[in-house]
């Protein structure tokens, strides 16, 4: 502790000093340095980060409270000389030595070095920010703007600089808004019948209501909805233009009048029908002028194409929502173009309209397709402390709309290289192995005996995926096999909803190397070896350790080492699980609640649900059982048991690129019937780069218990995470962060022990802390990330649990692709 409460203290003394000097470094004479902006609304502090947008000059970035980009371009000489000769005429004695020792070559290649360092500093750092009155007083306008447009037309905006110390300055910008205007009297003005009557029809969602304090966001969103109601009732001419607001205002009410003409350039404004809809297939701005080659006219849709028709009419028209004879709709004008563009058969989906005699419109789809056949290969390096270095590849073959219907057949291939503590040959760099294959098929509807069109409509955008697989490893824990199939359907119920039914998840896993169990997980048979060796003379060896178990810890030894009695049957348990070959039947739903934007969205939530049944209608049809009355199929155990896991996740947006994120998962799974533990494979872990970051993978728990064992799982899991995330300089971002949770068994084994087991509310003590802090460097294709975790919290330690091993010594370092959740 020591030793890290001099590393602390050295690096407060960087921190403050970095702090406290130098800020001002390029801040001339009567130039002062902005290093503070608040905002008082009626005589509080703002704490509203909207209203603080509108602050046209801001201080210096901060990163924890220091400046640091500021400093960084404080390091930058941006006086050094830009020229050569000019730079040897104020450095004689170093121009003049280099040259001496070495050449006027390398004295040239100092001052680049040197004008380029500089460079750097300066372009990656941020400039001093300096107080400029001029953009004080437009705040000040931009201030004002603001609150006249919620209502306040009194408002009174000034601004005060304080100067302070070292030539720095702050303002403070001073807000007296009086009270807000509200809306009175509502009159419509509406000429146009046609537009009159479906306005009526909706006029009890208007958001302009009297009562309501006056905004002009509030009027901007009612055009917007008008605008909408109208375009999706046929209205095509119709667009926001022609709805002008009138506001009187006086004595702190306003009263409104809505107008909306009844033409566009003196067009008056009709529902419009849907008249033709042509569809072209092959589409291509270079060969749009050739001509067409084949036509096909299926249920009022005419498909054209200048080759031939290659997509089944009936199966293309499920992501097409315009219809003959059906009112225009902005609402199916967006939903084809995004359904076309979900089935990953075209490069591009343009849909244009073209007005006809009598008021009628027709409708042309454009689609210009990807090509058939491509070709995929992707490489990555992977590292863990079970396998510390990887180096895998993968190609795939992708087959596009194979069956005319815009299904996508893909064919992949990977294969790994590893080196795993596990292989017999350490001496290797690389002594381990991974190949596999899977096919899938994937179908933009649901494949299923019967339509579940009512169920499952086709603007839900369903899809069915089969896929068939298998693995082989060797040389990495007991060298397993796996066969996989799956039929996955989903849909979106919504933009933020979504749902995924596997009607199958099968596995089977075959457990090749079993004789090799106690080689790798050498912890095991030491604790049995001191057993054998303590209490019973006996010299064993890796070949018959199970053979010792059964032989020698029976109940009369129980009675006289209850302990020692209680490990080694943990130890066969946990052979039995590991080595055991299993077939996992499942079925599955799950429910994701995204509400999201974007991919750049840094504030929304994330929810969810899953929920795993297996066994129960492949046990319900095996006969076969074996002397333990476990159910079999093809002379497997079948595994049966049910899980759910509750994911939760938040993001708030602090400031700009400052991110305050949070996650929190919750796992059950227990078995039942025909099997007393949860698969290997199914079951739950603990630890590593995307979880508990200051414990290696598979190195926690279950419970309090400290068993050294290379795998530690259990069937409850509990993990929650607060970090914050903040923009260092450029591409280079920061992340202070503090994990907990913890895995548990919940079963009734009396075997596994007290410590490990989930006891009700007083197990909550059980949960590890870790915290630290991370680096990352965007990309803007993909994010590289190390995070250093240390353990705050240890549950298992017997006396003081807190801070005993925050150290370098004992932190773990945890290197990832994209955030850790």
């Amino acid at each position: 502790m020591k030793n890290n409460f001099i590393i602390l203290i050295i690096l407060l003394s960087i921190t403050l000093g970095f702090s406290s000097c130098n800020t001002v470094k390029y801040v001339s004479e009567n130039e002062y340095l902005l290093s503070k902006n608040t905002i008082y609304v009626n005589d509080k502090k703002n704490v509203d980060d909207e209203i603080n947008d509108y602050i046209v000059q801001r201080p210096n970035q901060l990163v924890l409270g220091v400046p640091f980009p500021l400093h960084f371009y404080n390091i930058g000489n941006k006086n050094f000389e830009p020229d050569f000769e000019e730079w040897k005429n104020n450095h004689p004695n170093t121009s003049n030595f280099i040259t001496k020792v070495f050449s006027e070559k390398q004295t040239k290649g100092l001052f680049n070095f040197k004008k380029s360092t500089h460079n750097w500093w300066l372009t990656n750092g941020e400039e001093p920010v300096i107080l400029d009155t001029k953009k004080a007083s437009q705040t000040v306008e931009n201030l004002t703007s603001v609150y006249h447009n919620e209502g306040y037309f009194n408002v009174n905006v000034n601004y005060d600089v304080k100067f302070l110390k070292n030539k720095k300055a702050a303002v403070n910008y001073v807000v007296i808004t009086d009270k807000p205007y509200k809306l009175d009297s509502i009159t419509t003005n509406i000429e146009s019948k046609v537009l009159d009557s479906i306005y009526m029809l909706s006029q009890k969602e208007s958001l302009i209501k009297k009562g309501k304090q006056f905004r002009y966001s509030l009027f901007l969103a009612e055009q917007n909805r008008i605008t909408a109601l109208f375009r999706n009732s046929g209205i095509y001419r119709f667009n926001k233009n022609a709805i002008l607001i009138d506001a009187d205002t006086s004595n702190y009410k306003s009263n409104i009048d809505l107008i909306i003409n009844d033409s566009i350039a003196n067009v008056p404004f009709k529902v419009q029908k849907i008249q033709k809809i042509n569809i072209y297939t092959d589409y291509t701005y270079n060969t749009k002028d050739n001509p067409i080659k084949d036509s096909i006219d299926y249920k009022g849709y005419l498909f054209l194409t200048q080759k031939n028709l290659r997509y089944n009419p009936k199966l293309l028209l499920n992501a097409v929502f315009i219809e003959p004879n059906d009112i225009y709709k902005d609402e199916t004008r967006e939903l084809t173009r995004k359904n076309l563009r979900r089935l990953n058969n075209f490069r591009t989906v343009d849909i244009k309209y073209n007005e006809l005699e009598n008021d009628f419109l027709e409708a042309s789809i454009y689609l210009t397709p990807l090509k058939k056949y491509s070709i995929g290969i992707s490489t990555e390096l992977t590292h863990s402390n079970i396998r510390q270095l990887g180096i895998s590849g993968k190609l795939s073959f992708l087959n596009r709309n194979i069956f005319k219907g815009s299904e996508i057949l893909k064919f992949s291939v990977q294969g790994s290289f590893l080196d795993s503590k596990d292989a017999a040959d350490n001496d290797k760099l690389l002594n381990a192995w991974e190949v596999g294959g899977d096919v899938s098929l994937e179908l933009p509807r649901i494949l299923f005996p019967f339509k579940p069109d009512k169920i499952i409509p086709k603007n839900m955008s369903p899809s069915t995926i089969f896929t068939v697989g298998t693995s082989l490893q060797k040389n990495i824990g007991l060298d397993k096999q796996k066969f996989t199939g799956i039929i996955d359907y989903s849909w979106e119920s919504s933009n933020t909803k979504k749902h995924s039914f596997q009607l199958l998840n099968a596995q089977f896993i075959k457990n090749l190397n079993v004789n090799s169990y106690f080689n790798i997980y050498n912890s095991e048979f030491i604790e049995i070896q001191n057993i054998a060796t303590n209490y019973f003379n006996e010299d064993i060896s890796t070949e018959n350790v199970i053979e010792f178990i059964n032989s020698n810890i029976d109940s009369n030894f129980e009675s006289t080492n209850p302990t020692e009695f209680t490990i080694a049957q943990n130890i066969k348990n946990r052979y039995n699980i590991i080595t055991e070959d299993v077939l996992i039947p499942s079925a599955a739903y799950t429910f994701t609640y995204n509400n999201s934007e974007n991919y750049k969205d840094t504030d929304f939530s994330f929810f969810r649900a899953r929920f795993v049944s297996s066994g129960n209608l492949t046990t319900l049809l095996a006969t076969n059982k074996d002397e333990n009355n476990v159910k079999l199929l093809f002379n497997t155990p079948i595994a049966q048991y049910i899980r759910t896991d509750l994911e939760y996740k938040k993001f708030w947006n602090l400031s700009l690129e400052n991110v305050l994120a949070f996650r929190s998962f919750l796992g059950i799974a227990i078995p039942y019937k025909n099997s007393n533990t949860i698969p290997f494979s199914r079951s739950y872990f603990i630890g590593g780069p995307n979880d508990l970051r200051a414990w290696k993978i598979y190195d926690l728990g279950p419970g309090t218990t400290k068993t050294g064992l290379e795998y530690n799982v259990g069937n409850l899991k509990f993990i929650s995470s607060l970090e914050y995330r903040f923009k260092i300089i450029n591409s280079v971002k920061g992340a202070l962060f503090v994990d907990a949770g913890n895995i548990w068994d919940i079963s009734n084994s009396n075997l596994t022990s007290s410590e490990a087991k989930f006891n009700g509310f007083k197990s909550l003590s059980d949960i590890a802390i870790g915290s630290g802090f991370g680096i990352r460097y965007d990309l803007s294709f993909i994010l590289l990330r190390l995070d250093l975790g240390f353990k705050t919290y240890e549950p298992y330690l017997s006396n003081n649990k807190w801070f005993q091993h925050v150290n370098f010594k004992n932190n773990v370092y945890n290197f990832g692709i994209s955030y850790p959740f």
